[in-house]
């Protein structure tokens, strides 16, 4: 796994990776979102429960076979 770093808006819940890393679509990455307290609205409101989300890239996958699959290309 490797890191990159760029900035962007949230614009309804959609972050747009910008077109320099366009190798990243339909891929899997771990996100980590840093919000700057002076722009983050609401902030002390935030919930970070995602129990209510779904992911439709790998549904009707098996999570298990594609972790190993990743695994053996290691």
């Amino acid at each position: 796994m490797y890191a990159i770093e760029f900035e962007a808006d949230i614009k309804d819940g959609v972050l747009l990776i910008p077109e320099r890393y366009r190798q990243l679509k339909n891929s899997h990455a771990r996100v980590l979102i840093m919000v700057p307290e002076e722009g983050a609205s609401g902030a002390s409101e935030l919930s970070l429960d995602l129990s209510d989300c779904t992911v439709e890239a790998f549904k009707g996958s098996d999570a298990v076979k594609i972790q190993r699959e990743m695994r053996d290309e290691w």
